[in-house]
């Protein structure tokens, strides 16, 4: 039982305390929105697809060919916006906040904070089986999230057309995640070596993403945003952070998924809304409040659902 719970913490812990850092800093004025803005622009479009890309081109095609857990990844992402969708119709009336749900529930920070999670859970393996599923799932995310926002917004000038279709292709090709991971698998696809000079640069860059990203990611943090909507809020930040993780982990384990694979679904469902969801909300007219709120709520509480998802699943040596 101790080593579970140490093993679980040591999981954990050092993200948070990075993210702890990030807020502190924001409280007394050390960083602000430009620095914000800034990082998070480094580390999507620069470090994280860096690091990537290392991972996978120091792996074997055979590590990372895992059609099993990606097919069950794709499934699951799916099943989880259309049913996520119907019972949001079902029972929220306002359509600007449907879109916001919907995605606040079904698309997590899987990227900034999946990878550093795998890393601490299984070190290279596990951003090894991240990057497997990484381009399948970021596509999915996007995809899913504007369609959704299309949906449920107000302005019929948002709503699904074929221009939106085709800024939806155009976001998903030029997504700097999947570039990395593609340009990775070419290399290994054509044995292309990485001189000495490079590979060094690209480790440099690398290893900024997970303190940037998580520093960045606790000075985001804003209590005043809970202002109003917090019944929705907290049912969209219950529903990311514990239900979606439970039922998804459940299942996987039931299919035979182990180990890394079974710690993906973990980080996968159990990870908080992402961060680009209110950006997104705001700009294709939701709920953009909502967005915020749910976001904040399932980024502190999966500080704590996380922790105990990755105790339960090792106790029952899962992982």
């Amino acid at each position: 039982m101790l080593s579970n719970l140490n093993y679980s913490i040591n999981a954990v812990a050092p993200i948070f305390v990075l993210v702890v850092i990030g807020i502190i800093l924001r409280r007394i004025g050390f960083v602000n929105d430009a620095f914000i803005d800034i990082s998070e622009k480094i580390v999507f479009k620069i470090t994280l697809p860096v690091m990537l890309f290392l991972e996978v081109v120091g792996s074997s095609l055979d590590d990372l060919v895992n059609g099993k857990l990606i097919l069950f990844c794709v499934i699951a992402v799916t099943a989880s916006f259309i049913v996520v969708t119907a019972l949001t119709v079902l029972f929220v009336k306002d359509r600007p906040k449907r879109g916001s749900i919907i995605q606040g529930i079904c698309r997590s920070n899987f990227a900034v904070l999946g990878v550093p999670l795998a890393d601490n859970m299984f070190g290279e393996l596990g951003i090894t089986s991240i990057a497997c599923v990484m381009p399948f799932v970021i596509l999915m995310f996007n995809a899913y999230s504007v369609i959704a926002l299309s949906l449920f917004t107000e302005d019929k000038s948002e709503r699904m057309s074929k221009k939106k279709v085709w800024s939806i292709i155009k976001n998903i090709i030029t997504n700097p995640l999947i570039i990395g991971v593609l340009l990775a698998l070419l290399c290994l696809l054509f044995s292309v070596e990485i001189p000495a000079i490079l590979s060094k640069s690209l480790n440099y860059l690398s290893n900024m993403t997970t303190p940037l990203a998580l520093i960045s990611l606790g000075a985001n943090f804003k209590p005043e945003s809970l202002k109003g909507r917090v019944g929705y809020a907290v049912c969209g930040a219950v529903s990311k952070t514990v239900i979606l993780p439970a039922i998804m982990v459940t299942i996987a384990a039931l299919l035979g998924f182990r180990s890394a694979e079974l710690g993906v679904v973990l980080i996968l469902f159990g990870a908080p809304s992402a961060v680009s969801s209110y950006i997104m909300a705001k700009r294709m007219k939701n709920d953009a409040e909502l967005a915020a709120q749910i976001l904040l709520l399932s980024t502190v509480s999966c500080i704590l659902t996380i922790f105990v998802g990755i105790f339960i699943v090792k106790t029952l040596n899962l992982i």
